[in-house]
């Protein structure tokens, strides 16, 4: 079963989410490393969905003048079947706790496995 992980319980479930946050920042834009995570998750700054043994997801939750979103930064897991039972976790969690939109920064496959609708494409160059 997915659910948060306290600040508390972050050192427990560390060991067995840290690879799957580190190979899911190697898809990212070089914002930070697996220990930036720690370190924002551990302060608060983000949220970690887990289900042991089957999916985490890194959480960043912004309220903007108009609209609270919660972008899913880094997930990992197991298999396609975990990351879509997360989903719908995470859309539970989210009206649970006052959040207008859910955004995922993410491959194209997850466009279409998740029913998100594509609203633009994040563009970058290293300059």
């Amino acid at each position: 079963m997915v659910g948060v992980v306290g600040i508390e319980k972050l050192a427990d479930v560390w060991p067995e989410v840290h690879p799957w946050i580190e190979r899911s920042i190697t898809y990212g834009q070089g914002d930070e490393n697996v220990w930036d995570v720690f370190v924002a998750l551990a302060r608060g700054a983000y949220t970690l969905w887990h289900a042991p043994k089957r999916f985490c997801a890194v959480v960043q939750v912004v309220r903007q003048p108009r609209q609270s979103v919660a972008t899913i930064l880094y997930c990992g897991g197991s298999g396609l079947s975990e990351i879509e039972e997360a989903f719908a976790f995470g859309k539970s969690w989210a009206r649970q706790n006052g959040i207008d939109v859910m955004r995922i920064w993410g491959r194209e496959g997850w466009e279409r496995l998740l029913g998100m609708e594509r609203v633009g494409v994040i563009l970058q160059v290293k300059v």
